[in-house]
């Protein structure tokens, strides 16, 4: 789990574990998000103001029966680099956790409900970048 506790914008926050490296596009002061690696190391981080993000507002997710439901408020569509699944025991231990594909995440504005097999009581954490490539 990382969490950006700074007043700024945290930007291409680069996570590596061993061979494995994942970026996470966008973290907002407060924000947090989950990142599927053993014994993660931070790399990299670009520091912005948050207002030079425009409008931007993280996409949120929500397990539901059958799939997963995506939220944004943004005014355009971001770019799905895929999502983290983190699995919780009762205790809201974390016990294990899987990355989505990026097709199988929306960073569409609205809100979308995409199929997926995600245990309840989960979280999903949609990695969406403000660049299109």
């Amino acid at each position: 789990m990382l969490e950006n506790a700074s007043t700024l914008a945290a930007y291409r926050i680069v996570v590596t574990s061993g061979a494995r490296t994942f970026e996470v596009p966008v973290l907002l002061p407060g924000q947090r998000t989950g990142v599927v690696l053993d014994r993660p190391a931070v790399g990299p981080v670009v520091w912005i103001a948050p207002e030079a993000l425009g409008g931007y507002t993280p996409v949120t997710a929500e397990v539901v029966p059958g799939g997963v439901r995506y939220r944004s408020a943004n005014c355009r569509a971001l770019t799905s680099r895929g999502a983290a699944v983190l699995f919780r025991a009762p205790d809201g231990r974390i016990t294990g956790g899987e990355q989505l594909p990026a097709a199988s995440v929306s960073c569409a504005p609205g809100e979308r409900v995409l199929p997926a097999a995600v245990p309840a009581g989960s979280e999903v954490f949609p990695s969406c970048d403000l660049r299109t490539e």
